[in-house]
């Protein structure tokens, strides 16, 4: 904890942050034209067409057009993208690129790691994740580990949120369906002088369906319920400075059926998952644009139960347990522009894991129980 105490000191004092990236993916050229740009593919912007890697973007207008509230339905229309989620709505959900393992996707919001620590292989669970103050969803396939580690061996997936701009804008919608389902949304953004800011609520609600097989008597429907918040702020008191602040907070519960073995429909078989990720990210831009400094802080906290009691149908099934895990990360990134063609990148990242789980359970077996006391990992890296 004193690493991050020193990170935030570090980041507070500096108030060194990027030029603020194009949110629109696009930035004028000299020529009066506008081009398409991503930041993913090389960690600072660049244009498309120069990009060497597989890439997809799938931008503002192509979110609105979609109406999909969840972020895995955008990506099932991507090229070499497999997504594959084990039931209906809330049932966990994994992303293959090109064949390689989930584990082996990166999963980025705004420069925070969005996979879980605690998970087998770090993977991200895409279940809960709506498309909710998005603005565009970068997607690099094929190994991405020179810039950001063994985690991108398959891809990295950057999801941007949203950028306030010009004068307030407001939402409000909603919308029911077949299954009681049910979703209502809410918004507002804007940006004048030098702050801007954009935020979004959602609440998704369904009574589902049954994941486990109706030929077999299985009629029980899992429901699911899905609260998010998302908010940017940001402030740009030059043109050579700005601050920005990322929170999204999703809270979520879930029916569940039992697995094999067991199998069938268990009434109260539930699962609950709660996620925050925050980070604050600063830069300064020195030597006429030649010399661009970025540096951020980000969390993110990864809260899992399930809780399975006894019932009529199930007198010796019962099981609770918890995992809880967080990741605490500081990054320094310096661009040296030498000229129009060559640019050096450098940087260094520090990052500390930290997770616990308990689990209990009684069966005809008998009671069985497993206690994984808070543990940390700490990695050090340069570029």
């Amino acid at each position: 904890m004193k690493s991050v105490r020193l990170a935030l000191i570090l980041l507070l004092v500096c108030v060194m942050p990027a030029a603020a990236l194009a949110q629109n993916g696009t930035r004028t050229q000299e020529s009066g034209k506008v081009e398409e740009v991503v930041v993913t593919a090389t960690r600072i912007e660049t244009p498309v067409k120069e990009i060497a890697s597989s890439i997809t973007v799938i931008g503002a207008a192509k979110i609105k057009s979609g109406r999909k509230s969840l972020v895995l339905d955008l990506l099932r229309r991507v090229p070499s993208l497999n997504v594959v989620r084990s039931g209906g709505a809330g049932k966990s959900a994994s992303v293959f690129i090109r064949g390689a393992n989930s584990e082996h996707t990166l999963v980025l919001l705004d420069g925070i790691e969005m996979n879980d620590p605690i998970s087998v292989g770090r993977a991200f669970d895409f279940a809960n994740l709506t498309t909710d103050n998005i603005e565009r969803i970068e997607i690099i396939r094929g190994p991405q580990s020179t810039l950001y580690g063994s985690d991108a061996m398959g891809g990295v997936i950057n999801i941007i949120t949203k950028r306030g701009s010009g004068k307030p804008s407001y939402y409000l919608s909603g919308e029911v369906g077949s299954f009681k389902t049910s979703k209502q949304s809410a918004g507002v953004s804007a940006g004048y002088g030098s702050v801007n800011y954009s935020i979004g609520l959602s609440r998704f609600s369904t009574d589902g369906i049954s994941s486990a097989g109706a030929e077999y008597g299985n009629i029980e429907k899992d429901g699911y319920r899905n609260k998010t918040v998302s908010a940017r702020l940001g402030f740009e008191p030059s043109g050579y400075l700005d601050i920005d602040f990322i929170l999204r907070y999703s809270d979520s519960e879930s029916g569940i059926d039992n697995s094999a073995g067991t199998g069938g429909d268990d009434p109260n078989n539930i699962y609950k998952k709660r996620t925050l990720f925050l980070r604050a990210s600063t830069g300064l831009v020195l030597l006429d644009g030649l010399w661009e400094q970025k540096l951020g802080l980000s969390y993110s906290d990864h809260d899992r139960r399930n809780n399975n009691g006894i019932d009529p149908a199930h007198p010796l099934s019962l099981v609770r347990s918890s995992f809880d895990s967080s990741l605490s990360k500081f990054d320094w990134q310096h661009d040296f522009y030498l000229n129009s063609s060559d640019t050096v990148t450098a940087g260094v990242e520090y990052e500390e894991e930290r997770a616990n789980y308990d689990y209990f359970s009684k069966s005809g077996w008998g009671p069985f129980s497993v206690n994984f006391k808070r543990r940390s990992a700490r990695t050090a890296g340069y570029y």
